[in-house]
Formats: C-alpha cells, sequence, structure tokens
C-alpha cells in the first residue's frame, strides 16, 4: 500500500472516530439532562382515589335496599401510595361510611359501632378477634398505614393508625381504625360490584382539611 494510501486510510480512521466520539458524547450529555428533568407522571398520579371505585363527591347506592351515601369526606391510607380509604358520608339519613381497598371493586358499607362496644386504646394492638351483637368476628387484614384527612369532617385519628379488617357471618363486617391520637370502630356489610352503583359527582367544590 503506498504512502498516500495509507495516509488517507489514517485520516479516516481519525475521522471516524472522532464522529463516533461524539455521538457517545451526546448520548451522555442527554441521559444527564433527562435525568435531572422533572419525572413524566401518569396522568392519575394526582388523583389519590384514581385506584378506587368511588372517589369523594360520589354518591353510592345500594341497589337492592336503595340505600345512599354521599362521599363527603374521607381518610386516606398509604403506604409508599393508596392503599385504602374510609369514605364518610355524614349526612345520609343515617351515618354511613365506605371502605375501599385497592385491587378489588368489593366495599364495606359501613356504620359506626356502639360506644360501648369494646375497642383497643389508640396506639394498641387490634384484638385478633372481635364480639358483637352475640356474632364473633375474627381478624382477616391488619395493615398499618399512614393517614391522611380529605374533604369536610373527616375524623382525627393520628398521623399513623393500623387498619384491621374482620369477617363475622355470612357478609358481616367489622372495620377498625386505631390510630396513635384516636381509635374509630365501624360494622356493617360486604358489598360485591354487582350490589351497589357509583353516581360520579366529583369534587372539585370539595375543600380538603389536611
Amino acid at each position: 500500500m503506498s504512502a498516500g494510501l495509507d495516509a488517507l486510510v489514517i485520516a479516516g480512521g481519525i475521522l471516524i472516530g472522532r464522529l463516533v466520539a461524539r455521538a457517545v458524547r451526546s448520548r451522555k450529555s442527554a441521559r444527564r439532562v433527562d435525568s435531572n428533568a422533572a419525572p413524566v407522571l401518569p396522568a392519575t398520579a394526582a388523583d389519590p382515589f384514581a385506584a378506587f371505585p368511588c372517589t369523594l363527591g360520589d354518591v353510592v347506592v345500594r341497589r337492592a335496599e336503595g340505600d345512599e351515601a354521599w362521599l363527603a369526606a374521607a381518610l386516606l391510607f398509604t403506604e409508599d401510595r393508596p392503599v385504602a380509604a374510609l369514605f364518610l358520608a355524614p349526612e345520609a339519613v343515617a351515618d354511613r361510611a365506605l371502605f375501599v381497598r385497592d385491587g378489588t371493586r368489593d366495599v364495606l358499607w359501613l356504620s359506626p359501632m356502639n360506644e360501648g362496644d369494646p375497642v383497643p386504646a389508640p396506639g394498641g394492638e387490634p384484638p385478633a378477634a372481635i364480639e358483637s351483637r352475640g356474632a364473633r368476628y375474627v381478624r382477616r387484614r391488619r395493615l398499618p398505614v399512614n393517614v391522611e384527612e380529605r374533604g369536610t369532617g373527616s375524623p382525627m385519628v393520628g398521623r399513623t393508625a393500623i387498619l384491621a379488617e374482620y369477617g363475622g357471618p355470612g357478609v358481616d363486617a367489622i372495620l377498625l381504625v386505631v390510630g396513635t391520637d384516636a381509635t374509630r370502630a365501624w360494622e356493617g356489610v360486604a358489598l360485591s360490584e354487582e350490589r351497589y352503583d357509583v353516581l360520579p359527582g366529583g369534587a372539585a367544590n370539595l375543600g380538603s382539611d389536611a
């Protein structure tokens, strides 16, 4: 190979090497910019109730009984994300609560337990079983959570709590929220998706006490 051809090959190799290095630097720079940019969140990430079958402002109706509950307030339970919510309907004919969890459309339709019913003290441990009105309820779930008050008139239990779900005869259920500041207890029945309707109401005009 002649000296002129050798020089041409070397020059071509240097040029290709520079182009490759420039492309690598450009990709690294782009990665640095992307890593510092604000993350692109899913469209539903701003709605803490997106994983649940209902939200603040909705009206939930039991199909067979015709009972209604307007969801005016809520306790939102989170771990690293929202995992459950207890909606309150204080303006119904009788006080109502609706408990929902992520991953299922079944709900608990609840009313406050009587003041005389035994419940653990704030900061205590939910018992393994509860006796209520002659029936035995066995604890099925126990979940430590963070607590946020949403809407108007949500009860205050503290910043953290233990959620305890109990199952009794048939579809009967009890829910305990054992917070650091207060313990709240509700009892009622489990409703499958086929047993209730949700009438969307929107939460645009509902404030937050959080």
